[in-house]
């Protein structure tokens, strides 16, 4: 196959391709999986394919495969660790895993309580930890309880069950004094909590593969994720812990006993007398330099300046630094739904199989059928969760490039200011390349 003729190439490769979808219609998944080790070692088969085209067809043989099984036996075997779905033999079996868990992920989305099992994994830790001995108990008279401020009493309870809890944490004779047990590390289970539940949404945002040198949007790097982590660890969530609402919510739970979920449960909850998102968005708000007298913006405390630490990751990482102006975003992440955007991203992976790399012709997509899932997605999903998985699908579909791109733009409007209000994030990063 000539390098200098591309067209004849392309061409090669879809009948080769088709050829291969074709003749394995009938062979179960272990074979598959066989199939593919003997496929990539072979030296003929690079001919007229590279690797990552080869991944891509064996990944649609899989997943038609898969689909051959059902859904519901198809999680089932994923509970059991899809052992029963791999070759016998132990060559290349962590390879295999990973592929078919790649395939049965965008099936079935990614597994149920991850998150969870990941912010429990965190709090098993925390009971784990040595303590220090707890100083010698030292009478003190008993101080009237003081009632919650009423903007954050619906997240406390009624006032009766605390006094009912207060009662019964009196040690009875013979059971061991309560002073000589170790106090309970909120902070840290907070804090843990926190950053793990954005995480999982930043998650769905990142690359998997190379940029090629093109500077990223933030939310797609990435080594963001870490940025983000040390923005909480050092600027949010600590003041967070000192104001007065963290503190009475610590106080009015057994967290040694309501774990990680209560946490989220909270943060999943009303926006209305929410203790949690409430001084998430002042805390937020404290890094948006205000306005002297004279009209000059004023300089931030150091404390309440996470930019510097953000454009020096956005410098050494190459990605575009966020700024003031992307703030609502910043904030917002905690409020995206991993789920919802997992189910988009399935979606337009579907899509782009059956437009641009069809196993036959009753799997051929409708031409255009990717650009309306997107604008479908951008439509349904919180400002700006949209644009950011289409930039996405430049560096995760190989068809997908910054042309394409731009086509897909001319969607959003007529004129530069009508795109540009609609998806800011894609214009800009279409303007840089």
């Amino acid at each position: 196959m000539s390098p200098s003729d591309p067209h004849d190439a392309m061409k090669a490769f879809e009948a080769k391709a088709t050829s291969l979808i074709a003749a394995t219609r009938s062979l179960d998944i272990p074979r598959i999986l066989l199939l593919r080790r003997l496929t990539l070692a072979d030296e003929e088969s690079r001919k007229w394919a590279s690797e990552k085209q080869l991944n891509v067809v064996f990944s649609v043989v899989l997943a038609k495969a898969a689909e051959r099984l059902g859904l519901p036996v198809l999680k089932a075997l994923r509970e059991q660790g899809l052992t029963a779905l791999l070759p016998n033999d132990t060559t290349g079996r962590a390879e295999d895993l990973r592929v078919l868990s790649e395939v049965v992920t965008q099936l079935l989305g990614p597994p149920e309580m991850s998150e969870a099992e990941a912010v429990r994994s965190a709090f098993r830790a925390l009971i784990a930890r040595d303590f220090a001995p707890s100083p010698e108990r030292i009478a003190r008279t008993q101080t009237p309880l003081r009632e919650p401020p009423p903007l954050f009493a619906a997240q406390l309870g009624p006032a009766t069950e605390r006094r009912v809890a207060r009662v019964l944490a009196v040690p009875v004779t013979g059971e061991p004094d309560p002073a000589s047990v170790p106090d309970f590390d909120f902070g840290a289970l907070f804090d843990e909590t926190l950053c793990t539940y954005a995480q999982k949404t930043l998650s769905m945002f990142r690359i998997a593969g190379p940029s090629h040198g093109v500077r990223l949007p933030f939310l797609l790097a990435p080594e963001f994720g870490q940025a983000y982590r040390e923005v909480l660890q050092r600027f949010v969530l600590p003041q967070m812990r000192a104001t007065r609402h963290i503190q009475t919510l610590a106080q009015s739970t057994n967290w040694a006993e309501a774990g990680p979920g209560r946490l989220t449960e909270i943060i999943q909850g009303s926006e209305v007398n929410n203790p949690i998102l409430h001084n998430w968005d002042s805390r937020w708000a404290s890094f948006r330099a205000g306005k002297s007298a004279k009209g000059r913006k004023t300089t931030l405390k150091p404390n309440d300046n996470p930019w510097p630490l953000l454009r020096e990751e956005a410098t050494r990482c190459n990605f575009l630094p966020p700024g003031e102006d992307d703030l609502v975003l910043l904030k917002d992440v905690i409020r995206f739904e991993a789920d919802a955007m997992a189910k988009c991203w399935r979606e337009l992976g579907q899509l782009y199989t059956q437009e641009f790399v069809p196993s036959g012709r009753p799997d051929q997509g409708r031409e255009g059928s990717l650009r309306d899932g997107i604008i479908k997605w951008v439509a349904k999903l919180p400002d700006h969760v949209g644009e950011h998985l289409a930039i996405k699908a430049m560096f995760e579909f190989e068809r997908i490039d910054a042309a394409w791109l731009r086509k897909l733009l001319v969607s959003f409007g007529r004129t530069d200011s009508e795109r540009r209000r609609v998806v800011p994030y894609l214009t800009d990063f279409l303007a840089q390349l």
